[in-house]
C-alpha cells in the first residue's frame, strides 16, 4: 500500500493520465474533422473521375466497356475502388462497371436503392448525394444522358477504422515512450529526495557533520542548501544546549554539595556557636544561590522556546521603580547606591515582564560588581532610547567582553552566569542592541538600544 503511495508512483500515474487524456481528447475532437475530410475529398475525386469518363464518352474516343482509367480516385494517399454507370436521359443503364449490383437495361428508379437522394437537382451540371451504402457524383455528358460515379460507404468506414487504428496504435506507442521517460524523470526527481530522506535520518540521530549534496542547480540545489543551512544551525544549537547542561549541572551542583556538607555537619553535631551560626548563613546563601541559577534556567528556557510577547508601550522610570522594589534589597545589603537619571515619560516598547527581567537582571549584575554605586542613565536619541548602566567597581576583564553573554560565563564575582545572557536575549527579542564596555573613568558600562516606538520585524 505504501508504494502505491509515493511520490514515484504518483508521478507515474499522473504524467501516463496526461497523455492518455491528451490523446482520448485528441481522438475524438480528430474523428469528426476527419470524416468531413474524407467524404469532402471522395466527393471531389468521384466529381473528377466523372467528369473524365464524361469527356470520354462524349468525344467518343474510347466505349464505355474500355473506360479503365478512372477505375479508382486517390483518397488519403492511396488509390480507392470507385465505380460508375451511364445513364441515357430517361435514366435507364447504358453501361455498368459493376452489372451484377446495376445491371444494363435497368431503370434507376426500378434498383433496390435509389442512387439519388429525393430532391430535385439539375441535370446540366454536377450533383452530390449520399445514402446509406454510396457517396455519388453525377455530371452531365454532351453526347446525351449523365455519368454517374460512386464509391461505397463501407469503403470508407473501413479507412476511418484503419485511421483510428493508426491513432490508438500511436497512443501505444507514446505509451510505452511515455512509461520510459517516466522512468527516467522519476529516477532523476527521486534520487534526490531518497538521498534527502537519508540525510534527514541521519540528522535526526544527530550526524550533524554531514552534508547533503545535489548537483541539480534547481529548486532541489536550493532545498539541499536550506537543508544544510538547517544542520549547521542545529549543530551550533546542540552544542550550545550540551555546553549549557554541562555548565548548569557545574553550578548547580557546587551549591548542593556546599549545603550537603553543611547541612550533614549540622546533623552530625560538628558546628556548635559562632560555627553553626557561620554554617546556617553559608546554606541559606547557598540556597539563594541555587534559587537564582534555577530562576534564570527557567528564564532561559522560556526565551528560547516560542512564546506570545504582548508588546505595548510602557514608562521606563516606572518600570525601574519596581525593579527598585525587587534588588533594593540586594544593594542595601551590598551598600551600594543606585541612583536613576531617567526622564519623566520615557516610553520604551516591549513587554511588561521581559523588560522587569532585563533590568533586574542588569541591576543584580552591576550591584554585585560595584564598589559604592551604580547609575542608571536613559536618553531619546533618533527613535531610539539609550539606557547605560554604570557601576564603579573593576570594570570588565578582555575575556569577560570576549564572554559576557555566554552560557554560564561569571567574571571575578561569581554569580549565575546567565544574567548577562537573559539580557542579551530579551534585548535581541525586543529589535535592539546591547554594547559592553569600560568607562574612561572606570568601572564597567552596559550601554542599551530600545525602540521608542514599534517596530516592523
Amino acid at each position: 500500500m505504501a508504494k502505491w503511495k509515493s511520490i514515484s508512483t504518483k508521478i507515474l500515474i499522473s504524467y501516463l493520465s496526461v497523455v492518455v487524456f491528451t490523446f482520448l481528447v485528441t481522438a475524438l475532437a480528430f474523428y469528426p474533422i476527419l470524416v468531413g475530410v474524407l467524404e469532402r475529398r471522395a466527393e471531389i475525386g468521384l466529381q473528377k473521375q466523372a467528369w473524365e469518363i464524361a469527356y470520354t464518352l462524349g468525344a467518343g474516343a474510347l466505349p464505355p466497356d474500355e473506360v479503365e482509367t478512372s477505375s479508382t480516385i486517390p483518397l488519403l494517399g492511396r488509390a480507392v475502388e470507385s465505380g460508375y454507370l451511364w445513364i441515357d436521359p430517361q435514366d435507364t443503364i447504358i453501361f455498368s462497371s459493376h452489372p451484377q449490383h446495376f445491371p444494363v437495361g435497368l431503370a434507376i428508379s426500378q434498383l433496390p436503392e435509389s442512387l439519388r437522394e429525393d430532391r430535385a437537382f439539375d441535370r446540366s451540371q454536377a450533383n452530390i448525394f449520399k445514402n446509406d451504402s454510396y457517396l455519388i457524383a453525377e455530371v452531365p455528358v454532351s453526347i446525351g444522358g449523365t455519368v454517374l460515379t460512386f464509391l461505397s460507404i463501407s469503403t470508407l468506414q473501413a479507412m476511418y477504422r484503419e485511421t483510428l487504428q493508426v491513432i490508438f496504435g500511436s497512443l501505444l506507442v507514446a505509451l510505452i515512450m511515455a512509461l520510459l521517460i517516466a522512468f527516467f524523470l522519476i529516477s532523476y526527481l527521486v534520487k534526490p529526495l531518497r538521498s534527502l530522506e537519508d540525510y534527514a535520518r541521519a540528522v535526526g540521530n544527530r550526524q550533524f557533520d554531514r552534508r547533503l549534496k545535489v548537483n541539480s542547480y534547481d529548486e532541489l540545489d536550493q532545498l539541499a542548501t536550506a537543508f544544510n543551512e538547517m544542520t549547521a544551525r542545529l549543530k551550533s544549537y546542540d552544542e550550545s544546549r550540551r555546553r549549557f547542561f554541562q555548565n548548569a549541572s557545574h553550578e548547580l551542583k557546587t551549591p548542593l554539595m556546599s549545603i550537603n556538607g553543611y547541612a550533614e555537619g549540622i546533623r552530625d553535631g560538628l558546628f556548635t556557636g559562632p560555627d553553626l551560626d557561620k554554617a546556617i548563613d553559608i546554606i541559606r546563601k547557598e540556597s539563594m544561590h541555587l534559587k537564582n541559577v534555577v530562576e534564570n534556567m527557567i528564564d532561559i528556557t522560556t526565551l528560547e522556546q516560542p512564546h506570545n510577547r504582548y508588546l505595548l508601550p510602557h514608562d521606563l522610570s516606572y518600570i525601574m521603580k519596581q525593579v527598585m522594589e525587587t534588588v533594593g534589597g540586594y544593594a542595601l545589603e551590598q551598600d551600594v547606591l543606585i541612583e536613576l537619571e531617567i526622564p519623566p515619560r520615557t516610553w520604551v516598547i516591549g513587554d511588561w515582564d521581559q523588560l522587569h527581567s532585563l533590568f533586574a537582571n542588569l541591576l543584580s549584575n552591576a550591584i554585585r560588581h560595584a564598589t559604592s554605586k551604580v547609575t542608571v542613565h536613559a536618553n531619546l536619541v533618533n527613535g531610539n532610547n539609550i539606557i547605560k548602566v554604570e557601576d564603579d567597581g573593576a570594570g570588565f576583564s578582555p575575556k569577560d567582553l570576549s564572554h559576557a553573554f555566554d552560557y554560564f560565563y561569571t567574571g571575578v564575582k561569581s554569580g549565575s552566569g546567565l544574567g548577562l545572557t537573559i539580557v542579551h536575549k530579551i534585548v535581541a527579542e525586543h529589535a535592539g542592541t546591547i554594547k559592553i564596555f569600560n568607562a574612561a573613568q572606570g568601572g564597567a558600562v552596559v550601554e542599551i538600544f530600545l525602540p521608542a516606538v514599534a517596530r516592523k520585524r
